[in-house]
């Protein structure tokens, strides 16, 4: 039985607060900001503290430290930089994790940590709270006095599957002592698992050795199966790719291209041996030529032969004794000559049927050289098919990248444009009787502004946007000197009527001396002017507004904001809503003014308004009288 591999390691144990919740609303994009965090926060965090990623959960993960010290300082920069990446997103779109810490002798098995102190990590990281550490005493009695942190002692805690009570503390810290330090080189988003080890890249040297020892086909063979691309990505798939894909992608495009580059070896090397072989059955060819014209010169010899000996033997029957025996000796030597030719005759067809199998096998293994030159070439073809089609893609990402900061870039410079804008206005200092000499020009040129109330509501914004559309230049609703200029030189006819018929209204009593008529009754119980205060959080606020019919309009006023508009209607029954814009210089990036809008609700009881005004910053209430008389009317 094998002994158990043990160590005594500082365990980290994060996890996602509410991951079901959060996948649960936007599945893809949560899987790619969690990604996001662990490759771009965690693993640049842990390597930089000597910690060791040991899994990841889905949405969390288990990290091993040699140190205790180094696994606080670790949880604590992580959490730092969780904080400061949730800094501008909503709590329900925040992506937060808790943390446990624990020291103990856990079991190791391959690259993975095993025991009951592993299993004390995970419970404790249950009892701490969002953005939270909770370490146990162990890991307290050994980093106590060597960070910047404070420890708040709990209970002792009773946690699921452990037997024995646990002694823990949550850790506290101040932020400016722990400043966040970015590590977003690309190297850096690089996961570990991406990489291959040792005994992976032994593997592959061992198969190209053994490729190498095979002949042509089979190298071939062997060099497309080692070295052949996976299936390419789509550009789909692509365009959703994150860093440390691409960077798996640059990869295994490197392989690629030395698969191909090894193919076109072979390819070449499978060419020369083709040569070689069409060379070798050249020469055959030509042996087996040369053997036949031998074997009908011998053939053509043995018929001569034949002959001269037929020729002969007539011509020794009628010779005389002598002749006979002449005759006797050269018929043997005749005979020995006929044998010598058949067994010159026999080597000669030996050879031509040595000749005739060796043409054969040089034409078999010019086949498979040829068989093996296509194979080869088809291969690289589609190496080259695919190594192009990458590349397509890889087009095809940047341009997509580009696109985007471009727009990007175009959605800033629109609210820098629109800031810029507001506050060469609020710089023209614009009061009363010019914002209505404005609207007057406004409704003039075709830009009804419903009325000359020298409030900037959200009507007056629009049709101001839709004169600068018209005019060419940037619909920002916002106007600066050169643009006032502009419009109330194209509406000065009107302006001067306005001002005209202005005039004549304030000089009629002095005209006609008649008392004025007695205005109409009103058609709402809470019609007439309504002014009042109320301290809000740190800061009093002013409010007066007019209702008539039902319906009104009004100004609000905060310390540190300018005045701003609003407008609500108040039923018969009581019923109080509006709703309006909160303009307080607010700097980002420079100086401007952002416009906030609230919204407001209350009740109307005899001669009072009471409503609550709700900004994107808080809540307040506003206590509003009735005026005796219209003096107080906005």
């Amino acid at each position: 039985m094998n002994r158990q591999r043990r160590r005594l390691a500082a365990i980290l144990f994060a996890d996602v607060v509410g991951s079901s919740r959060l996948i649960g609303r936007d599945e893809s994009g949560t899987v790619a900001r969690l990604l996001e965090h662990l490759t771009r926060r965690l693993a640049p965090i842990v390597r930089r503290h000597d910690g060791r990623t040991v899994r990841l959960t889905g949405d969390g993960g288990l990290v091993e430290f040699a140190s205790a010290v180094d696994a606080l300082a670790a949880a604590i920069e992580f959490q730092q930089a969780m904080a400061a990446a949730n800094r501008d997103l909503a709590a329900d779109d925040a992506i937060a994790f808790r943390i446990g810490l624990h020291i103990g002798d856990v079991i190791v098995e391959h690259d993975d940590l095993y025991g009951d102190d592993v299993n004390v990590a995970a419970r404790l990281q249950e009892q701490a709270k969002p953005g939270g550490i909770v370490v146990s005493r162990t890991v307290w009695e050994a980093v106590a006095g060597r960070h910047k942190a404070r420890f708040e002692q709990l209970d002792e805690l009773e946690l699921k599957n452990i037997d024995r009570p646990i002694s823990a503390f949550v850790v506290h810290w101040d932020a400016a002592d722990w400043p966040t330090v970015p590590d977003l080189s690309p190297a850096a988003h690089v996961w570990p698992s991406m990489v291959p080890s040792p005994q992976a890249a032994r593997r592959v040297r061992l198969a190209l050795w053994s490729a190498a020892a095979l002949g042509c086909i089979g190298l071939a063979g062997v060099a497309y199966v080692a070295f052949g691309p996976r299936p390419p990505p789509t550009l789909a798939d692509l365009q959703t790719l994150k860093a440390e894909d691409l960077e798996r992608l640059l990869v295994e495009r490197r392989a690629a291209d030395a698969a191909a580059a090894e193919k076109k070896r072979l390819e070449e090397e499978a060419q020369r041996r083709a040569e070689a072989d069409a060379e070798a059955l050249r020469q055959a060819v030509a042996d087996l030529d040369k053997a036949r014209l031998d074997r009908q010169k011998a053939e053509a010899d043995l018929a001569e032969l034949r002959l001269k000996i037929e020729t002969s033997r007539r011509e020794a029957a009628t010779a005389s004794q002598q002749q006979l025996a002449d005759t006797a000796a050269s018929r043997a030597a005749e005979d020995e000559a006929h044998r010598l030719a058949e067994i010159e005759m026999a080597a000669l067809r030996q050879a031509e049927r040595e000749a005739q199998e060796k043409a054969a096998l040089e034409a078999e293994n010019k086949r498979r050289a040829d068989e093996a030159l296509s194979q080869a070439q088809a291969a690289r073809q589609k190496a080259d098919e695919e190594v192009a089609l990458r590349r397509r893609a890889e087009e095809n990402l940047e341009a997509t990248t580009r696109q985007k900061a471009d727009a990007e870039a175009a959605i800033v410079a629109a609210h820098r444009a629109k800031v810029e804008a507001e506050a060469a206005e609020n710089g023209l200092h614009l009061g009363v009787t010019d914002r209505q000499h404005l609207q007057v020009a406004l409704t003039s040129l075709g830009f009804d502004t419903r009325g000359t109330d020298g409030m900037f509501g959200p009507r007056t914004r629009d049709m101001i946007a839709g004169w600068q559309k018209k005019t060419g230049l940037p619909a920002t609703g916002f106007l600066n000197a050169a643009q006032r200029t502009q419009l109330l030189a194209g509406a000065s006819a009107a302006i001067a009527r306005w001002e005209a018929e202005h005039r004549r209204s304030e000089e009629a009593p002095n005209v006609a001396p008649a008392p004025p008529p007695s205005p109409p009754a009103p058609t709402n119980a809470f019609d007439g002017s309504y002014s009042g205060a109320r301290r809000a959080p740190q800061q009093m606020v002013t409010a007066r507004v007019r209702i008539s019919g039902g319906s009104g309009s009004g100004t609000i006023d905060v310390p540190g904001c300018n005045s701003s508009p609003f407008s609500m209607t108040v039923s018969l029954t009581g019923d109080v809503r509006g709703s309006g814009d909160l303009n307080c210089p607010v700097p980002i990036r420079g100086t401007g003014n952002v416009v906030g809008p609230f919204t407001i609700s209350g009740h109307a009881a005899g001669r009072t308004l009471q409503f609550s005004v709700n900004t994107s910053r808080g809540e307040f209430d506003v206590l509003m009288d009735r005026s005796t008389s219209t003096a107080n009317a906005p």
